[in-house]
């Protein structure tokens, strides 16, 4: 089944890299680049683009396409002309009512004028002699001779409205009283010149509208000389020449009664005003309305009212004035608009008729270069089209000698698919044997120390009966089988370094020294092409450090910067006393610097983020595993230092390692100097815990061979039940890795009530050393190892 799918997968491969190649080609045609950043920039939505975005979705004919140009074109001209047409006329419309609002200003003013003409010549005769002395005939005299200058009758009334002087009637004849004394009343009252409405005169007998002035004796008003005003004489004043006879003038008193007119006067004196006249001289006068005329004529009616007489002066013009021009200017807007837009039509009508036979001909051309047909000329009397029918003659043309090309570049990309599709699956693989090597150093770590506990029971058990047995077969054979436990222990130790959980075995060194000393190998592991430098300081401070475990850091550091330089370079080793400006880590605390710097081609930064990850290398497949600096990040971290990487792509790489300067000598991993004096705490009270029962018993065993008092413990929590009844304790031999609680753990819990506990911790992994100030010791261990490290933790 394998051959079948691979070859399916080939074929895709070939089909998707045909595809692409052929985007890739219609683009190079078209001269189109997609620009940085791989998105293709928006046009701004406007008016123009929303159009041509609806002109691109639908499928719409040449001649569709020009009328919609034409009617977008040639409509906003039509309706911003019409509209122009238009607010013209209405702006000359205004000026035609502000025209007349000034002349019925102008009537009304001089209407005023009259009036207050007339008072004055009332006031005048109010003064005379005669009437003040009361000798009325001298004064009927003086009413009558002048009569003759404004008004139709002159009468003389006293303050209870009898008529007493009227030029209307002989002097000394009877009079009668006054039939409407409201305006008589008003100046008795208020001792002012006043004005009436439309009045019946009571002697004359006809409608008149009567001026009134007090006459005074004494500081009182004695009389009252009134004129009487006839509609005829008001009605001269609206026949000037600026008023047209077209226009229909009328003059109403406070009632909304016509008191003068300058048409058919006879027949609308006296007469009330239409309703809507009315109306409208009840509220603001400054104004312009449509009105019917009494005589059924169709005007527009402005008003003003007098602040003399509380009259109201009107004028009528006629609709036809006013509303001819407008309508002429509509007929214009609209007519001349639709004949043009017409005929604007029909232009686009013709000229999409002469477009549409050439594209006719470029289409049939387009399909003859589909089906292989030799394309004859294109010629329709249109350049561009003209031109787009030469270059459709030359992509046919071209598309013969491109087709043997494009068989080529989907040849070379279907070859390049094939060899990305067999990196991926190589990369796949990789993954698989990585992930596959994480798995094994986590099992065999566990299993090295499952071993370690069988190899210390067996390793006790023999060296107890080692003790007991005089026959000399008997001990060769115990003696074969403690060598065999030697190899098992050796290999437990490998399977610690595969997976990262080495022992440590500091001492005190020199790094000056230690490098001098691996100079010849790293030479021969380097080759000729790398020139190898040194700088070292002076009185460089010591560190506690496993030798093969840096020195292993160094090389692995040394090969890569080698791999770095294909063509050689150098490679420079420089120490350094550091106690300014360490590494945070080591803030507060001297250190001693080993550099290694190279002139390779560097790293990048991302490089850089993930060069100490485990199984990442930027080497060939089988060059590299990934775990060199990974590896030196590990062995520099646990012996307390920190590491540093600074690179930068082509001037090189150095990587920085920071130790903490030592204070004192380190304990080898197992204490197997018997010469070191170390002193016997026999007798000594000891609790040994540990979970493996047998693991147990030969500790404890071992430990009363050597003349302690050992209680034993199978848990953290049995030991910590014992520590609590406060018997006698000198030292905990504590179990690592233990369920529950941990070793660790339960130590913690028990310094709560005895701080100065003393412990030796027992792990079937690393040595961790005098970590946390215990005594850590590796199994399988030597009786006199353990008793050793025994007699130590007790000190």
């Amino acid at each position: 089944m394998a051959a079948p799918t691979c070859k399916r997968a080939a074929d895709t491969a070939q089909q998707h890299a045909y595809a692409a190649n052929q985007r890739c080609l219609r683009r190079r045609r078209s001269g189109y680049s997609r620009p940085a950043g791989g998105t293709v920039p928006q046009l701004t939505r406007g008016p123009v683009a929303t159009l041509f975005s609806i002109l691109r979705r639908h499928t719409l004919s040449i001649r569709t396409r020009l009328m919609m140009l034409t009617l977008a074109t040639v409509l906003p001209l039509v309706a911003v002309g019409g509209f122009a047409m238009i607010r013209t006329v209405d702006d000359q419309t205004a000026q035609v009512e502000q025209g007349i609002g000034r002349t019925v200003d102008g009537l009304l003013g001089d209407i005023d004028r009259q009036i207050i003409a007339i008072e004055a010549e009332l006031q005048v005769l109010a003064v005379s002699p005669s009437l003040q002395s009361e000798d009325l005939y001298p004064f009927y005299q003086q009413m009558y001779a002048a009569l003759p200058l404004q008004g139709t009758v002159i009468v003389l009334l006293d303050t209870k409205g009898q008529q007493l002087l009227s030029t209307s009637r002989p002097f000394g004849a009877p009079l009668p009283r006054a039939t409407n004394t409201e305006m008589h009343e008003r100046v008795v009252a208020t001792g002012k010149p006043q004005v009436s409405d439309l009045i019946m005169g009571a002697v004359l007998q006809r409608p008149v509208v009567a001026v009134g002035v007090p006459v005074f004796h004494d500081g009182n008003v004695a009389f009252v000389l009134v004129m009487g005003l006839g509609s005829e004489i008001l009605s001269k004043l609206l026949r000037q020449p600026d008023l047209s006879p077209d226009w229909v003038v009328a003059i109403f008193d406070r009632k909304g009664i016509i008191v003068a007119r300058n048409r058919e006067l006879d027949r609308f004196l006296g007469k009330p005003a239409a309703p809507i006249i009315r109306e409208a001289i009840a509220g603001p006068v400054d104004n312009w309305i449509p009105n019917v005329t009494s005589e059924g004529i169709r005007v527009y009616s402005t008003f003003r009212r007098s602040t003399v007489t509380g009259w109201t002066a009107a004028i009528g013009v006629p609709r036809g004035f006013v509303d001819a021009p407008r309508r002429r200017a509509q007929f214009l807007a609209f007519g001349g608009g639709g004949a043009v837009l017409a005929l604007s039509l029909s232009l686009a009508w013709w000229m999409a008729q002469a477009i549409r036979r050439p594209v006719e001909a470029l289409t049939a051309a387009t399909k003859a270069v589909a089906s292989g047909v030799p394309i004859i000329d294109v010629n329709g009397g249109v350049r561009e089209l003209n031109q787009a029918g030469d270059a459709l003659r030359a992509t046919a043309a071209a598309l013969a000698r491109n087709q043997q090309e494009l068989e080529s570049i989907v040849a070379e990309r279907t070859e390049q698919l094939r060899a990305e599709i067999e990196a991926r699956k190589q990369a796949e693989a990789t993954l698989l044997q990585s992930q596959k090597m994480e798995a094994i150093g986590q099992l065999t770590g566990g299993i090295a120390h499952d071993f370690n506990n069988l190899l210390t029971i067996a390793s006790g058990s023999l060296e107890m009966l080692e003790a007991r047995v005089s026959d000399e077969r008997s001990l060769h054979l115990l003696q074969n089988a403690q060598s065999a436990i030697s190899r098992g222990a050796k290999l437990t130790t490998s399977l610690l370094a595969f997976a990262r959980k080495q022992r440590l075995e500091p001492v005190l060194a020199n790094l000056n020294s230690v490098i001098i000393e691996m100079d010849e190998m790293v030479r021969r592991s380097l080759g000729p092409s790398v020139e190898i430098r040194h700088a070292f300081a002076s009185e460089l401070w010591p560190v506690q450090i496993d030798l093969s475990q840096i020195e292993t850091a160094l090389l692995n550091i040394a090969i890569n910067a080698r791999d770095a330089m294909p063509g050689g370079g150098i490679l420079l080793f420089e120490t350094a006393n550091v106690s300014a400006c360490p590494p945070e880590e080591m803030a507060g605390r001297d250190c001693v610097l080993v550099s290694v710097h190279d002139t390779g081609t560097g790293m990048s930064p991302d490089v850089m983020e993930r060069a100490f990850e485990p199984f990442f290398t930027t080497k060939e497949v089988g060059r590299g595993t990934g775990l060199g600096l990974s590896m030196v990040f590990g062995v520099v971290h646990q012996s307390g230092g920190v590491v540093r990487l600074r690179s930068e792509l082509a001037r090189g790489t150095t990587v920085l390692i920071y130790l903490p300067r030592a204070a004192h000598a380190a304990l080898p991993a197992t204490w197997r100097d018997a010469s070191a004096g170390v002193q016997s705490g026999a007798g000594a009270h000891i609790l040994v815990v540990d979970d493996d029962a047998a693991v147990r018993w030969v500790t404890v065993e071992c430990l009363r061979g050597a003349g302690y008092r050992v209680v034993e413990a199978d848990s953290g929590r049995a030991a910590l039940t014992l520590l609590e009844r406060d018997e006698p304790c000198d030292l905990v031999v504590m179990d690592h890795v233990m369920p529950g609680l941990s070793g660790q753990d339960t130590v913690r819990l028990a310094r709560r009530g005895r701080p100065e506990l003393k412990v030796l911790f027992l792990s079937g992994y690393a040595t961790l050393g005098e970590a946390g100030g215990d005594i850590w010791l590796q199994k399988p261990f030597k009786t006199q190892t353990l008793a050793d490290a025994v007699s130590r933790a007790l000190q």
